[in-house]
């Protein structure tokens, strides 16, 4: 079945489409989290995100939200149910497409490699736990649930480790794929 989903990538894995969920990965980034960072009533500078630390003890994700006041944790609660599992799947596809479309040309096609367009999938699992965490945590606020703070705090951290190698699988793809055209070596040449 994981197979399935790694083929279909795969054939859609174009030119066209990557472009397509590329400009939908830069209007998320550059539209729609401003706008809901905005909402929240904390000056931009003094306001820090609990999702972009790399990880957070229980006592340093209430500090935080604290600091956003009840209308900015409805708002943040509310950013984690939309535009932050929005951005998810819209990374995640893009990512996928893209080892997809880099793995097609650097590897040969029945190498194991060609799964790991899956990787940014499996980040998006993570975000998406992540988010649940948060949210439950932010509505649930003043009430402080220690444990699920800390869960969502190595989330957090699982997170942002799975973040690192899916940056990291396309830059080592596209290095393979440019010393294949480089070297005049094929993928018949394995």
């Amino acid at each position: 079945m994981i197979t399935k989903y790694s083929e279909l990538l795969m054939r859609l894995a174009t030119g066209r489409n990557l472009i397509i969920v590329f400009i939908l990965f830069i209007l998320t980034t550059s539209v729609i989290f401003p706008l809901m960072s905005s909402l929240i009533e904390v000056p931009a500078g003094e306001l820090e995100k609990i999702d972009t630390k790399l990880y957070y003890t229980s006592a340093e994700f209430y500090k935080i939200i604290a600091a956003y006041g009840d209308q900015g944790r409805q708002v943040y609660a509310l950013s984690h149910l939309t535009a932050d599992v929005l951005f998810p799947l819209v990374y995640a596809f893009f990512f996928g497409l893209l080892l997809s479309y880099i793995f097609q040309r650097a590897f040969p096609i029945d190498s194991w490699v060609q799964g790991l367009n899956l990787v940014p999938f499996v980040l998006l699992i993570f975000d998406l736990i992540e988010n649940l965490g948060v949210v439950i945590l932010l509505l649930a606020y003043p009430t402080q649930m220690e444990g699920l703070a800390r869960f969502t705090g190595i989330i957090t951290s699982v997170k942002w480790i799975i973040a690192g190698i899916t940056v990291a699988l396309p830059l080592a793809g596209a290095v393979v794929w440019l010393y294949r055209s480089l070297s005049g070596r094929s993928l018949e040449d394995n």
